[in-house]
């Protein structure tokens, strides 16, 4: 158990070590200076107490994770125009609204990178150390966050954050909408277009379509809460494993801690997904375990996921249990939650996919009707932070990692 005078310092340590770094780099969107800038500093923080530290550079292509949401607004306004000018040319944006939700299908609801391809290439750094245990090594825990931060949602950063779930779903009404009326419209050669219920609902969506389109900025949140502070919680909590076993206060025997700070997780978790791949038959040789953290902010919205990506990616029930046992013992309460379709997805899903059981610990409120949000926004700052979030957070991996290493032991014993 980490004491009372080491936790308090570790949380300290890792809230100043967070705001230094978001006041010297700032906002980091994958493939930018400042991201590629923490990378590098990550890794010299590995690099001073880890048995190894690398930097892994990928291929990544950001633009595509939300390029539908503004081609589909496009094809609507064009879709409209070519109706009430009655021309079959309307066949093309009616095919681009197929192309814009089967892309939205396939890049949000899935994460699936299949029209990666088509947009620019930018270069992403995953940074990880390891920690080797004394003896053989019988089994390894992946401990993650991601360094990357998101481009921020104006709804988010505006005053009227419960419209968020009608922002981003009701749209598709229109869109849907369109498709239906342009392909009447084709079949009847315009006949009814004189029809004054087909024109208020076309104005009537307008607004809707105009708010998707600008729903997402070009720029950067600070992205302390998502997530450089459970990139830092990991580093500062290894540094601490570390000098603890120097010190002989615990023994690590058959357990290897791989640190991993992610990039590209904001763009489609294109970060996790190539360290995945890279390791693959590293993890497939022992029994490997993926404990990420992710968008840590309120201590009293502590919830560990048993499902990802929208709800669509099954993640360790086991695992999940086992953290919220862990939360029990130390009087932290931890809710079981299953991702809900539109909250997006976390690093432990890449994972997960490989077959590695895995959860991610979220603290951000998870109701469809939400207030107060401050990630994916300007004031996604240290300040945001409950440090009563970070101490509880730092329980619950060392006591993981421990739990898993006595396990170990009393298997090998007998």
């Amino acid at each position: 158990m980490i004491n009372k005078d080491d936790l308090f310092e570790l949380t300290k340590k890792i809230l100043e070590e967070t705001d230094r770094i978001i006041r010297q780099f700032g906002p980091r969107l994958t493939g930018t200076k400042p991201c590629s800038n923490v990378a590098d500093e990550l890794h010299k923080k590995l690099n001073q107490f880890c048995d190894d530290s690398k930097i892994e550079r990928f291929n990544t292509h950001p633009a595509s994770f939300t390029f539908y949401i503004r081609f589909l607004s496009i094809m609507y306004a064009i879709s409209v125009t070519l109706f009430y000018l009655r021309t079959n040319w309307l066949i093309l944006p009616l095919i681009g609204l197929f192309i814009g939700i089967f892309m939205m299908i396939s890049i949000f609801a899935f994460y699936q990178q299949f029209f990666d391809r088509f947009f620019p290439k930018k270069i992403g750094k995953n940074v990880y150390g390891v920690i080797e245990p004394s003896s053989e090594v019988n089994q390894q825990i992946i401990l993650s966050g991601h360094h990357d931060s998101a481009q921020k949602i104006r709804i988010l950063d505006s005053g009227f954050q419960k419209l968020y779930p009608v922002v981003i779903l009701a749209p598709y009404f229109f869109f849907l909408y369109a498709i239906v009326i342009s392909i009447i419209g084709i079949i009847n050669k315009f006949e009814n277009i004189s029809s004054p219920i087909i024109l208020v609902l076309f104005l009537f969506g307008i607004p809707f379509v105009l708010s998707y389109f600008f729903i997402v900025t070009k720029d950067a949140s600070p992205g302390a809460g998502d997530n450089l502070i459970s990139s830092l919680l990991f580093i500062e909590l290894g540094k601490y494993l570390k000098i603890q076993i120097k010190t002989k206060n615990c023994a690590l025997n058959h357990t290897r801690i791989i640190i991993v700070s992610f990039d590209a997780e904001e763009c489609g978790l294109r970060g996790s997904a190539a360290f995945m791949k890279a390791h693959k038959e590293m993890f497939k040789q022992l029994p490997t375990y993926h404990l990420n953290f992710d968008s840590l902010y309120n201590l009293d919205e502590l919830h560990v996921l048993t499902a990802d990506i929208n709800g669509n990616v099954p993640l360790s029930e086991e695992m999940a249990d086992e953290i919220v046992k862990i939360g029990r013992k130390e009087a932290i309460s931890i809710k079981k939650f299953k991702m809900l379709f539109g909250g997006g997805g976390t690093d432990a899903a890449e994972s997960a996919r490989m077959g590695i059981p895995s959860t991610t610990l979220i603290a951000m409120p998870t109701k469809v009707i939400r207030d107060g949000l401050v990630y994916h926004t300007r004031r996604d700052t240290v300040e945001n932070i409950d440090p009563a979030v970070v101490k509880c957070c730092l329980k619950i991996a060392w006591n993981y990692i421990w739990n898993k290493e006595r396990k170990k032991e009393l298997i090998n014993n007998i």
